[in-house]
This record gives C-alpha cells, structure tokens and sequence, in this order.
C-alpha cells in the first residue's frame, strides 16, 4: 500500500473473500443496497415472509438448489398471480426476494422473505395502488402458495428431478406431500413500510457474509461459542429480547457452512417490476410514479469510502501526507501440487506504474 507520493505502509493481508465471511462481504453488502436504494419504487411496500413445513427438510437438504429454485418461483408465482387479479389489484408489482435457511440458533429454517410493491403498473400505464389496507387475504395467499410448491415438488418428482432421501422412496415422497398439503402452512404478510429501504436494509445484512453477523458473538471459552438470539414469544413472533445461548464450537461450525449456499447461486432475486431482464418495466413504473429515470451507471462505493463511514477513515490514509493510500501490488501465495512448498505471484495494480527504486529495493523509510 502506498500514496501517490510513494512514501510506503506496512503490507495489509488479503481479506479470505469467502461467502460466508462477515467482514469480506461488508463492501458488497454496501454496494448492493446503494444499487437497490437507487432502483427502489418511490411506493409503499409489504414485506411477506413463506416458511416451509419442517417435514420438508429431508427434500431440502438433498436437492438445495432445486428446492430454493422451486421456493423463489412457487411464492412469486403466487403472488404475482393473485394481484394481478382484479379482486385485489389488477397491476404487475414489483418484488424482491431473499432466501434464508437458518434460524436464530442456526437451525435449519427455510424461509423466503419477500418486499412487495404496494400498488403496480396497469395495462394501459397508470399506476394503481393495493385497494385495501392488507396486501392479500393470509389464508388465500397460503393456501394458493401451498398448493403451488406442492405442484412443483411433484412435477420434479415425475421427471426424475427429484434427489431422494436414502430412507425414502418415491411413494414416500407423494405421501409427504400429500400430507403437509391438509396442514397450515407459515404465510405472514407482516406490516406495511412507507418506502422499501427499511426492508432492503435488513436483506442486505444477509446477501452475503453467512447467517450470523460478528456483533452477535460474545465469547469462545470451554470449547464453546456464545451468542445472542432473539428470544421468541409463545406465539412464535420475535419481540427483540436477547439471550445468550452457545453451542459446542464443531457444531456451531457445521450449523454455520449448512448454510453457505452453492457457488454461483443467487439468494436474493428480483422479480415483476423490479426483475433484471429488458423486458422489465421499471422504467415505465418510475414514469408513472413522477421518479426520475435510473442513472446509467449504477452508484459505486470503494472500500475507503466503507472504512470512512464505519470510524475506520484513517486507516485508508498515508500516516505521513495525509493522501489516501492505494494498493500498488498484490502477493498472492499459492500452494501448486507439484511442491508442498508455499510460492508468490505478484500483480502490479493502478495501471502497471512501478514503485520507487528505494521501495522496490526494500527501502523502508517512513513505513507505519
């Protein structure tokens, strides 16, 4: 690291950039919501919530991806489907779906959290807001999305889609299925937010960085790791008390990779009017809500403007000049197969300029 002076810095160890990491994810949190804070409707939003049953959780822990896959599309297929009912709205809405897997405890919890458009984009243009004070009646809404993962679960079954359990057989599965499809299934359509940031901001906290932040871990110590949870009311609603609870650290460790998803596996995803494809009618919904048109290039924030906004600014600054410090090298070492040695590659940044002699040489004036 150096400024544009060259006076140098002691070397700042790469970041391990896994998915599940809290503090490598900080910047692409951060990025993320500025995007989403910039593309959001200037609207009311719902924030709904579809659980599905625990007795589904031998399917899900063998077919992950497809069970997330059929999960984002049975509960936006639901609701896209009934508002764009006339009963209801009569309007495509906008959507924003997250994926989590885990409870307060880290247990196996699968879940989908849904932000919801609160008004939607006629046919013929204007914008139409929800009719009524509640999105959607609770029990049509569970009952339409109960009946439709069921549906898909099926269909995945015939077509031999379909990982099964090792103690379980095909007749095993259609029997499940028909049986969580005569119980009540956890639907919530929670309360009504002027503006969907409040909502997005909560997303944004799991993109990525895994299930459980570092501000919720207390100690380690016998073997143990301590955390805070919320703690329930009877009724099942968090109320925002905290207790501490621990966990044997192999256990914490393997609740915490259960629920690193697959490379390359998105878990947050927008669908209707908030989609990413061009044939998304954003801009059109903007139009009709009197917003302006989205900016070309999306907001970006670099990691010092990150560090600046957590009390961090100075570390990013050259403690002789003052100037921002710029990463003119990267060292990566790398283990190849042929050698249980450990080597470097080293990779100029900021267009290939090359430090000082003194510096290169291994002159070590001025660093902190």
């Amino acid at each position: 690291m150096a400024c544009r002076g060259w006076l140098p810095r002691s070397e700042e160890y790469n970041s391990c950039r896994h998915r599940a990491c809290p503090q490598c994810a900080s910047l692409e949190r951060e990025r993320w919501l500025l995007q989403w804070k910039e593309q959001l409707l200037d609207c009311s939003h719902y924030h709904t919530v579809f659980t599905t049953p625990h007795d589904l959780s031998p399917l899900w822990r063998f077919n992950k991806r497809l069970f997330a896959n059929l999960l984002f599309a049975a509960a936006t297929w639901s609701l896209e489907e009934l508002l764009s009912d006339e009963r209801y709205l009569g309007a495509k809405i906008g959507m924003l779906a997250a994926l989590h897997t885990w409870s307060q405890t880290l247990a196996e919890h699968v879940h989908l959290h849904i932000l919801v458009t609160a008004g939607g984009l006629t046919a013929d243009g204007p914008w139409r807001a929800v009719k009524k004070s509640c999105l959607l009646p609770r029990e049509v809404l569970m009952r339409v999305f109960r009946g439709r993962f069921r549906k898909l679960l099926l269909r995945a079954l015939e077509r031999g889609a379909l990982e099964l359990p090792p103690n379980m057989t095909e007749a095993g599965v259609r029997s499940l299925l028909n049986r969580v499809g005569r119980v009540t299934w956890n639907v919530k359509i929670l309360e009504r937010y002027d503006h969907g940031v409040g909502v997005a901001t909560y997303l944004a906290r799991y993109l990525k960085g895994g299930p459980i932040g570092n501000g919720r871990l207390v100690s380690l110590r016998d073997g143990r790791v301590y955390f805070r949870q919320r703690v329930s009311s009877s009724g099942g609603e968090a109320r925002g008390r905290r207790a501490v609870t621990s966990l044997p650290v192999d256990e914490f460790q393997r609740r915490l990779l259960e629920h690193v998803p697959p490379k390359g596996f998105h878990t947050v995803r927008g669908y209707g009017l908030y989609s990413s494809n061009r044939h998304s009618r954003l801009p059109a919904a903007r139009a009709a809500l009197g917003q302006a048109p989205l900016a070309e290039q999306p907001p970006q924030v670099d990691w010092q403007t990150l560090c600046a906004s957590m009390g961090r600014g100075a570390a990013a600054c050259c403690p002789v000049c003052g100037e921002r410090l710029e990463c003119f090298r990267v060292t990566i070492s790398v283990r190849p197969s042929h050698s249980p040695g450990s080597h470097s590659l080293e990779r100029p940044l900021l267009g290939g300029r090359s430090p000082p002699t003194s510096l290169a040489a291994g002159d070590q004036r001025g660093v902190a």
